[in-house]
């Protein structure tokens, strides 16, 4: 690069682009990777809590049937589920957390990434519109622009003199205007 040439404005911005993607990607899969995880940690939560249920049924047979016993096992056993349904439940709320936040960087970074794009546009239409001013400037007021025109011109009045005369050897009178 020379000592006077700027960087292009597009190319930095394309390089945002390639960055945006990339951070775009990486948010994209750890929002699957929680995704699974939440669902993975309500399953065991739901079976924890399904397995509690089950052994307190099971505690209030065996103290019907009169076996004190069996009774304080089942319980001993659901309160121990109790226990890991709540520790589920708090792993749930946690894995939920980072997942909704997750999933606010993930909207972030594709409003940051159209409105990148978006910017792209206007710099692309600009210098279009730029290039199509400048080719229109050398070619407008040159020689060469202005002997085109004088020609097309003289090849228009020809060949309406030419139309003029088939009319006139046609029998139409020759009067252009129909008179």
């Amino acid at each position: 690069m020379g000592l006077f040439e700027k960087d292009d404005p597009k190319d930095e911005i394309r390089l945002q682009l390639a960055e945006l993607a990339v951070k775009l990607a990486d948010v994209r899969k750890q929002v699957g990777e929680l995704s699974g995880e939440y669902s993975r940690i309500e399953t065991r939560m739901l079976d924890a809590g399904r397995q509690s249920i089950e052994l307190e049924r099971y505690a209030k047979k065996a103290l019907a049937a009169g076996n004190e016993q069996d009774a304080r096992t089942f319980l001993n056993e659901k309160h121990k589920f109790d226990l890991k349904t709540e520790r589920l439940k708090e792993q749930l709320l946690t894995v939920g957390a980072t997942k909704k936040n997750a999933v606010e960087l993930h909207d972030q970074i594709v409003r940051e990434l159209n409105e990148t794009k978006s910017r792209l546009a206007v710099l692309e239409a600009r210098d279009a519109a730029a290039e199509v001013s400048l080719k229109y400037s050398k070619t407008a007021g040159s020689h060469e622009f202005e002997e085109k025109l004088s020609g097309l011109e003289t090849e228009s009045e020809l060949r309406e003199a030419m139309n003029d005369a088939k009319r006139y050897v046609n029998g139409d009178g020759g009067d252009p205007d129909g008179l």
